[in-house]
């Protein structure tokens, strides 16, 4: 089949006019296929006198790369350099003499750290490797990576198996992101085992910001309740997303029956007045 670009999907899609085989083909029904001929799925003509097969030309042939190079070596032009332009043009700047490495600054390093999704020890040792070979800033610390948690070590409180940001505004701001309640949401999950709460933006664009992280701790609304308590959602009253369970305990339904909840009713809620 000759195979072109198709005009349109309703005389000249091949797809759309040969139907689908119900069954799959055999031999029996192989000869009653009909194939459609449309302008931009030609079948193939077999060769004839009128149509005969085309031959390759003789007249031509291949240059080596060695005689190009004798050719650019004899040529009067050989003052050119080898980037493509003269030496004597002012506007002309070869790459030989910008040939030396960028130096990684420490923004940068970050950056790639983050990137390339390191831990601690592993940035300190990629880190220590970039500096070996003379590829960072005189001023870039390599030893950062290790305390790097020490600047938001303060700004979060634990309690038994409970850990919480205390101050959400200053981590922001250490973070260089601006808090603006109506471009984030409050993600909570929680599991048999964890219980995790995460600030998202809504525009996927800015990263996501940890809040809380529990283990082992029961799932019921006393639990949640205090939880936004303690990041002082009243403050800030971000809109919540959250599976059917998590929403059930905040409507005060019973555990038995957060898999079939009917919080919109609340028929057989214990705490209607929440």
């Amino acid at each position: 089949m000759m195979w072109r670009e198709l005009t349109n999907h309703i005389d000249d899609c091949y797809f759309f006019m040969v139907p689908p085989a119900s069954g799959g083909f055999i031999k029996k029904k192989k000869s009653t296929v009909e194939y459609s001929n449309v302008p931009s799925a030609l079948r193939p003509v077999s060769h004839s006198e009128g149509l005969p097969i085309s031959e390759p030309t003789t007249d031509f042939s291949i240059s080596s790369d060695e005689d190009d190079l004798d050719v650019s070596h004899n040529s009067p032009q050989a003052s050119t350099s080898a980037c493509g332009g003269s030496k004597h043009d002012d506007d002309f700047s070869c790459f030989d003499e910008t040939s030396s490495p960028h130096k990684i600054t420490s923004v940068e390093l970050n950056n790639l750290v983050r990137d390339l999704e390191m831990s601690k020890t592993k940035a300190e040792i990629y880190a220590s490797r970039l500096q070996q070979w003379n590829l960072l800033e005189e001023n870039v610390r390599v030893t950062s990576f290790h305390t790097r948690h020490l600047l938001f070590e303060s700004l979060f409180e634990e309690e038994e198996s409970l850990v919480i940001c205390c101050d959400i505004d200053v981590l922001l701001k250490e973070l260089c992101i601006a808090h603006e309640v109506n471009e984030r949401r409050l993600f909570m999950d929680a599991s048999e085992l964890t219980h995790k709460a995460v600030l998202l933006n809504n525009a996927n664009e800015l990263p996501s910001i940890p809040v809380s992280h529990a283990v082992y701790m029961k799932d019921t609304y006393h639990n949640l309740k205090e939880l936004l308590e303690m990041i002082n959602y009243s403050k800030y009253g971000w809109q919540i997303c959250t599976d059917l369970k998590v929403v059930s305990l905040f409507m005060g339904l019973q555990l038995g029956y957060t898999k079939y909840c009917c919080f919109l009713i609340l028929r057989d809620s214990k705490a209607i007045t929440l």
